[in-house]
């Protein structure tokens, strides 16, 4: 079992946010292995969610595991996810699945995409 500390603050925070049912753009950053992203799984473990963690590799390879999270989410029980042509295809589906609930959606490991 993962450990978690000294992070209730900003999981109330988090949860605040989420329960005001608002579109929000939320950015959480600091140093390398400071908890970061268990924060943010602990946040998304009861919610709706894709997550996505962007790789060390090329925008296309990236594009190709962002589609994948991205049907996961939609269409779990799919064998073969089809790839979103452009980074601008893929953000365009993502309000599309919020239509119906709440929906969390993570973008860790930025810097890769960037």
């Amino acid at each position: 079992m993962e450990k978690f500390y000294c992070r209730e603050e900003e999981l109330r925070k988090l949860n605040a946010r989420y329960e005001n049912e608002e579109f929000e753009c939320l950015i959480i950053y600091g140093r390398r292995r400071v908890g970061k992203t268990a924060l943010i799984n602990k946040f998304c473990a009861d919610k709706p969610t894709i997550f996505f963690s962007a790789l060390n590799t090329t925008g296309k390879e990236n594009l190709k595991a962002l589609s994948k999270a991205i049907m996961s989410y939609e269409k779990p029980d799919a064998v073969v996810a089809p790839e979103f042509k452009s980074y601008d295809d893929a953000s365009a589906q993502t309000p599309e699945l919020a239509r119906e609930q709440t929906l969390v959606f993570v973008l860790d490991a930025y810097p890769y995409l960037a």
